[in-house]
């Protein structure tokens, strides 16, 4: 069994062109296992290739981050290409669909006058089409979702639990990366069966050290988010999945626990949401 698993990579970026080998060697050899992550067609067919060029340790996500759904279409446009994401879907290292989710950090939706509102608004409904054209290959394929929610978490539980009553529910859940919500939206989504992942940058920094501090171990999932959020702020290195043994232990030190302790529990909460990586094990 992995001795942790970075729920959150994105191994195709293009900082690490030419040492791709020598970053997963290093992760391989900590016992650290990877889910590099997809953020629209192109890069979740990539992610897939990079699966393949590990026998094991090095699994894929495929999705469509929020921000790559334009204003100009509509979410059943060929943008989404739902037939490509299908097929990916099927593939056996596949673990999750992701990452999707809603993301309004930049829309203007504060003042009805605003010129920019028509555009946001329309941007924020492609968002939500988007997310629930994912939920239903959820559960089409009975796959787990890693979630993107950046200052919109009210309406991406609001969608989440109008679709868990009217859907007969997920057959899997997932995780909401990077959290970045408050102890009550987190309440919210681990009454709906999700758990959350942190990375050392925020856990590092004290940025979440209290909501952490509530949090079950048995709800935290790890992640490194590489190539970004390296653990320190303001270090100029690029992050890498290897980092997140040092996560471990300052969630080690914020929940009283040993790393040891810490990095059993969230690689056992990984195993549980991506259940083809644990038929792997």
């Amino acid at each position: 069994m992995p001795f942790l698993i970075d729920t959150h990579a994105h191994l195709d970026a293009e900082v690490y062109a030419g040492e791709l080998q020598d970053v997963v060697k290093r992760a391989l050899q900590d016992d650290i296992w990877i889910v590099t992550v997809g953020s629209d067609l192109a890069s979740s067919r990539r992610a897939v290739e990079i699966a393949e060029m590990f026998p094991e340790g090095v699994f894929a996500a495929v999705g469509l981050h929020p921000l790559k759904v334009p204003a100009d279409v509509s979410a059943q446009d060929k943008v989404l290409d739902l037939e490509g994401f299908r097929q990916l879907a099927q593939h056996p290292k596949v673990v999750a669909l992701g990452e999707t989710g809603l993301d309004f950090h930049d829309l203007a939706l504060d003042a009805p006058g605003d010129p920019a509102r028509p555009l946001a608004e329309k941007i924020k409904k492609n968002q939500i089409n988007a997310l629930g054209a994912f939920l239903q290959l959820s559960k089409e394929f009975r796959l787990p979702l890693l979630l993107h929610c950046r200052e919109a978490h009210a309406e991406m539980l609001d969608l989440l639990e109008t679709w868990d009553k009217t859907s007969a529910g997920f057959d899997a859940r997932g995780i909401v990366h990077c959290f970045s919500g408050d102890w009550k939206d987190a309440r919210r989504y681990f009454n709906l069966d999700f758990m959350i992942s942190v990375t050392g940058l925020f856990a590092n920094a004290g940025y979440q050290a209290d909501l952490i501090r509530k949090v079950p171990l048995q709800r935290l999932a790890v992640e490194s988010d590489c190539p970004y959020l390296t653990p320190d702020a303001w270090s100029s290195r690029r992050s890498e999945p290897s980092f997140i043994g040092r996560l471990a232990e300052t969630l080690a030190g914020i929940h009283g626990e040993s790393k040891a302790a810490v990095a059993a529990q969230t690689t056992e909460n990984a195993l549980k949401i991506f259940g083809r990586m644990k038929r792997l094990v």
